[in-house]
């Protein structure tokens, strides 16, 4: 997909697999959205700011100063990678947009490209850039995949000649296109995303040694963050012993597959730092009594005694009388076997 703008209308055109640095080249479907549709978005102002400023952290990556190296390998800068003609009066800068175009994801390309087109009329208005500098988006369909997210990379940067990447917001596409963006380009190709929430992309990205060298995190919160509040909270109110009940894709809308997997890791991480006592359980989406099953793995274990519960009829029970609570050493049942000798497949980040 790829978006530029004439007077009257923007025009979105969704690539059809083929492209090159001229948008008549690239054989686009174009699609006319008017101006009034980015001109009738509600936004906060405080969202507004947010994204004025971080254009105007791309506009400072960009054109920073000259002496500035960021290069990771020996590369001859190509023509294209220059932000402004011989003449120096047209100047594009070309950002790749790495997203899904789903709206199952809640950071997608029909949702933030719009936004994105807000946040550059706003800085146009308030004379923050010389007005002879343009944006072109150049849009690409990451389907929120590790391994399509590096081909859209790839192909913005060598077929679009692109300058810098806002995405991907998925952690597992995240992780592989940010891995090799420092050798992208002469200087490397600046990478700015709201997601990588996982404790890897945490780690200090100041050289070219660093995993994630060019990685720009705007996100507001992260996993390691939720984590401390987690654990401030359990320490507020002396739990020492926990046990936490997770779908390993559940709210996948946020950063893709293995959500709340990935937040498991950090959490774990985060309490094994603390020398707590904690247990994770996943949870199959398909399984029909999810009590019986918490109730069955929490077994006398991890319960206190003095709880009581009631049983299916509504009838409050003693955790000794009446139907008695399973114990950590019973018999799980087939299904629960099943899911504790079935490997783990998912890999770090």
């Amino acid at each position: 997909m790829q978006i530029s703008e004439t007077n009257s209308q923007s025009r979105i055109g969704k690539q059809n697999g083929t492209g090159t640095r001229n948008g008549q080249s690239l054989g686009v479907i174009e699609v006319p959205v008017r101006r009034a549709i980015a001109n009738s978005i509600q936004i906060s102002r405080s969202d507004r700011l947010f994204l004025m400023f971080l254009l105007l952290l791309l506009f400072g990556l960009i054109l920073g100063p000259k002496d500035c190296l960021a290069r990771c390998r020996e590369e001859p800068a190509r023509e294209c990678e220059a932000i402004c003609d011989a003449s120096g009066r047209n100047c594009t800068i070309r950002a790749l947009v790495l997203l899904p175009d789903d709206n199952m994801y809640q950071a997608s390309l029909p949702r933030v490209l719009p936004i994105l087109k807000v946040a550059e009329q706003q800085i146009r208005t308030k004379a923050l850039i010389p007005p002879h500098i343009d944006f072109e988006w150049l849009a690409h369909d990451t389907k929120c995949d590790a391994s399509l997210g590096v081909i859209k990379a790839m192909d913005g940067i060598i077929k679009q000649c692109a300058q810098v990447i806002f995405g991907p917001v998925c952690d597992y596409s995240l992780a592989a296109v940010s891995r090799i963006t420092k050798y992208f380009n002469s200087q490397g190709t600046p990478l700015i995303s709201v997601g990588g929430s996982t404790y890897d992309f945490e780690q200090k990205k100041t050289d070219c040694n660093d995993e994630f060298y060019m990685l720009l995190r705007t996100g507001m919160l992260s996993f390691e963050t939720i984590s401390e509040l987690t654990i401030n909270v359990m320490k507020r109110h002396n739990w020492s012993h926990s046990i936490f009940y997770y779908e390993r894709d559940g709210q996948r809308s946020v950063a893709g597959m293995h959500t709340c997997f990935l937040m498991m890791k950090s959490l774990g991480k985060q309490m094994r730092n603390e020398n707590m006592t904690f247990a994770q359980f996943p949870l199959e989406p398909n399984l029909t009594n999810r009590t019986e099953e918490m109730r069955r793995e929490i077994g006398n274990k991890h319960a206190n005694p003095n709880i009581r519960y009631r049983n299916e009829d509504g009838i409050q029970n003693d955790s000794c009388r009446g139907e008695k609570a399973p114990e950590a050493g019973d018999k799980p049942s087939s299904e629960q076997q099943q899911r504790r000798t079935k490997p783990e497949t998912e890999s770090d980040i």
